[in-house]
């Protein structure tokens, strides 16, 4: 019994490891391009041409994360021009931006010392780090421009230089982390991770005569 247990415990982990090959294979077949002649539309040349030449991956690295939970998420920012308090010299702009965040746990953690076997109690349990918020991406085309509000004495609409536009997606990006992390959503992404490792061990391991209790202890 225990040889078989032990031979399915590194069943596993050999899942993951191939899993986390296939997907860098996945990722390297993707990247590889020929090269292809590309036109500007609406160019006042088009005769212009641009030649894109081959893409280059400088480095691999092989990821085991398991992504258990996906929410979609909202924060509003507010661009402030105005020139002191006084209303006609107000001046700002109120964006809505929405993206997609995720959660995953990495089962690079999977290691034989994280793993224990009850045989009185048929119960296998699995000690993996905590999910973490591991993307956030921000949709453009859901980001919704409200109209600017301006003073009597105001004029022209708000132009952010293309620093000033990476610092306010960073602070948007920073404060959609921060909700993703409050103790309401990050439970739910306990809880969802909990589920997700449980049905990928059990169906590895109870198989046939197999049924074991499968416990997801996370540190």
């Amino acid at each position: 019994m225990k040889l078989v247990v032990r031979k399915r415990t590194i069943l596993l982990i050999v899942f993951c490891i191939i899993l986390g090959s296939f997907i860098s294979y996945k990722l390297f077949d993707t990247f590889k391009s020929n090269n292809k002649p590309w036109i500007v539309a609406n160019a006042d040349q088009p005769s212009k041409k641009f030649i894109t030449k081959d893409a280059l991956i400088k480095k691999i690295d092989q990821k085991q994360k398991l992504i258990t939970t996906e929410v979609e998420i909202s924060a509003k920012a507010t661009i402030d021009n105005s020139w002191g308090n006084l209303s006609i010299f107000k001046k700002l702009q109120n964006i809505s931006f929405t993206a997609k965040g995720t959660y995953v746990v990495d089962l690079s953690n999977l290691k034989s010392k994280n793993i224990s076997l009850d045989l009185n109690h048929n119960s296998l349990t699995l000690k993996i780090a905590k999910p973490k918020v591991d993307t956030i991406e921000i949709d453009d085309s859901k980001t919704v421009y409200e109209t600017t509000e301006k003073g009597l004495l105001r004029f022209g609409d708000i132009e952010l230089t293309p620093q000033e536009h990476e610092t306010m997606l960073e602070n948007v990006k920073k404060k959609m982390n921060e909700k993703m992390l409050e103790k309401e959503y990050f439970d739910k992404a306990l809880d969802n991770s909990k589920k997700s490792i449980k049905s990928l061990v059990n169906s590895l391991i109870n198989t046939g005569n197999s049924n074991y209790l499968v416990n997801i202890e996370f540190f």
